[in-house]
Parts: C-alpha cells; sequence; structure tokens
C-alpha cells in the first residue's frame, strides 16, 4: 500500500534529476535547448499540482520518508528537444485524451450501475498514435543526468526511440505492447526494469495513469499480469477488463514480490507523481 502521509523534513533524491538547461534529446539524441514533457500529457488527465519522487523512495513503505519534488501544474521532465516534443510526441498526445475522456465516461457509469454485470469495456482507438505518444514519453519520464552524455547504441531503445520518430515498422519485431485497467490517481514511469520471476528474466518498460497501465517489453519475452491484453497495429479498439480480479497486480511491476521473484533497476529512472493533497 503507497500512502501520502507524514514525512520527515529531507527531501526526495528525484530533486537532484530536474535541473537543465541544454542536453542531449533523449528520442533523437541531437544536442540542444530541452523542453518540458507532460507526463501524463495534458489533455489526458486532469492538471493539479503533485510531487515527484523516486518509486524506491516509496515502495514498500506506509509513508513516504522524504518530501516529494513539488510542481505546480501535473509532472514534467525536461530531457526532450521541442521538435520531438511537438512533432512526435505531441502530434499524437490527442490520441491518448481522446481514449482516456472515453474511458472515463464508461468506467463512471459501470461503476455508477450496481446490477453491471459486464466488466469489459472498449473503446476506438488509432493503435499506432496512442502506442507511439506512450512510447514517448516513457523515454522522456526519467532524469536528466541521462541528457548529459551523448546517447549510445541500444538494442532494446533504439527500435522504440525509431518507433516514435515515425517509423511505423520499427518495434514490430523487436517489442511487445501490454495494457490494463489502471485505478489510481498516482501516475508511475519506469523506463527500464528488469523482472525476474520463477527463473525467467524479463524487460519491461511501463507508464501508468488512470485508467491505463501500457507496457513495451522484448518481444515474445515479457512477463505481464494475467488479465493483460496485447495492443496489436491491426486492431483499432482498446478493451479494459474493470472487474476486481486484476485489481491486485494493477501496480505491476511494484506490486509486492512473492516467491523468488526479484526486481532490478536505477532508481533515478522510476518515479511517481502524487496528486497533492489526495
Amino acid at each position: 500500500m503507497w500512502v501520502v502521509g507524514k514525512f520527515s523534513k529531507a527531501i526526495s533524491e528525484r530533486f537532484k534529476h530536474t535541473k537543465i538547461k541544454d542536453g542531449y534529446c533523449l528520442i533523437c539524441g541531437n544536442f540542444g535547448p530541452l523542453t518540458q514533457d507532460h507526463v501524463p500529457p495534458q489533455g489526458s488527465i486532469t492538471i493539479s499540482k503533485i510531487e515527484q519522487r523516486h518509486v524506491v523512495e516509496v515502495i514498500g513503505k506506509d509513508s513516504p520518508p522524504v518530501r516529494g519534488v513539488l510542481s505546480p501544474n501535473g509532472s514534467k521532465f525536461k530531457t526532450i528537444c521541442s521538435k520531438c516534443n511537438n512533432e512526435h510526441i505531441g502530434a499524437n498526445d490527442e490520441e491518448i485524451a481522446k481514449v482516456n475522456r472515453k474511458l472515463t465516461v464508461k468506467i463512471n457509469e459501470y461503476f455508477s450501475d450496481i446490477h453491471s454485470v459486464i466488466s469489459q469495456i472498449s473503446v476506438d482507438v488509432d493503435p499506432i498514435k496512442y502506442a507511439r505518444a506512450m512510447a514517448g514519453h516513457i523515454l522522456a519520464a526519467t532524469s536528466v543526468m541521462e541528457c548529459k552524455s551523448p546517447p549510445v547504441e541500444s538494442e532494446y531503445f533504439d527500435p522504440i526511440k525509431k518507433f516514435v520518430l515515425g517509423d511505423d515498422e520499427a518495434i514490430n519485431k523487436t517489442h511487445d505492447i501490454y495494457y490494463w485497467f489502471y485505478p489510481f490517481n498516482r501516475h508511475i514511469s519506469a523506463k527500464f526494469v528488469g523482472f525476474r520471476n520463477e527463473g525467467h528474466l524479463s524487460f519491461i518498460s511501463l507508464l501508468s495513469f488512470f485508467p491505463i497501465a501500457f507496457m513495451l517489453t522484448k518481444k515474445n519475452e515479457g512477463t505481464f499480469p494475467s488479465h493483460a491484453r496485447k495492443i496489436e497495429f491491426d486492431s483499432h479498439q482498446l478493451f479494459l477488463d474493470l472487474s476486481s480480479q486484476g485489481a491486485v497486480y494493477s501496480e505491476f511491476p511494484f506490486c509486492g514480490l512473492k516467491g523468488n521473484q526479484m526486481m532490478l533497476l536505477n532508481g533515478t529512472q522510476a518515479i511517481v507523481s502524487y496528486p497533492v493533497g489526495q
């Protein structure tokens, strides 16, 4: 359980990972002035005052031990250039906003109808636009320290970058995309997490904010909640199961380890944002 409560005077380590002016864009790799990317994007949620912390500072604790980094108008990451922010991500953000608006209406209708027996809802989507925007925000939502060095080749991240930059086929053979119902008001971004389950090691990238958790993972190698669905680019609908059967795993992979499960991550790449006062 994650609860915002009393905390000490110490401030989150996240404070050290937000201040920058110029650097290498984490999408195109060009050096220059960096701009702030809203994650979640504006229009997809109600923008409010938030606090950011690293996930490792709060997971498993009933009360975070440190003050979060405050932002008066939503969670932001200054890690990408204006071209990538506006043309490659921002141009597709309306698809996220549209999907969220439609899903929210149906979710409210479901939970306000005590006689409802069908827990699955669906909405229309442009899967490439939606996935491109979400993947772009995953790349951006991290520490500014990554912007201080030139980009290096990455078998995992390079196809995602190419996809965000406009190559519709870039991740077809390298990654799978899963999603599921995420019923919380806190936002989680995790750029790269290794998750070991029953001897199998998988690598995942995650962006979770109401009402969807969105996860990228290596092709045919992922570990994911049993109620998750895969995004296929030839399908133009998203389906959410609103039943309680998957609730315990809705914050995967930060939902508690069991048995021989293990998790490996760079703490500066996993951030949780809480609306202040909630």
